[in-house]
């Protein structure tokens, strides 16, 4: 179940990253440009570390993420083009990576006996949780 759990969160943040690609070519403020910009290395990376403990789970991590990367891709471009990429469009980031920290608990809870993917998943969990606070910020 472990394994599982660290599955479902791996493809979150390669299609969380997508969105992010696709959000930082539109993002209309240098402010947003770096942000996003900073969300897509966060999810790169966390998702090569998660890829690497799948592995040392002898599983193998899909790379392709799911037909949600197609949902937030074109969700982002309509919104783009009907309302623009501004501070207001952060809320719906937020909503998003809260989910995603869901899914950190849910991992954890079923990792525990794991020490290094535990220390793993904490450290992306509180990462993911300061660049929550640094969106709600930015969209204040």
């Amino acid at each position: 179940m472990a394994a599982d759990r660290l599955k479902t969160l791996h493809t979150s943040l390669i299609d969380a990253r997508n969105g992010y690609q696709e959000a930082a070519a539109d993002a209309e403020t240098p402010a947003l440009k770096a942000l996003f910009a900073e969300m897509i290395a966060l999810k790169e990376r966390d998702h090569a570390e998660l890829h690497d403990a799948l592995r040392r789970m002898g599983e193998t991590p899909d790379e392709a993420g799911s037909f949600m990367s197609t949902v937030h891709q074109t969700v982002i471009r309509v919104r783009s083009v009907l309302t623009g990429l501004g501070t207001n469009a952060l809320s719906s980031f937020v909503n998003g990576e809260e989910q995603i920290l869901g899914q950190y608990d849910d991992a954890l809870k079923d990792c525990a006996d794991d020490a290094a993917t535990t220390a793993t998943l904490t450290r992306q969990r509180q990462s993911l949780q300061a660049k929550i606070a640094q969106m709600k910020q930015l969209a204040a």
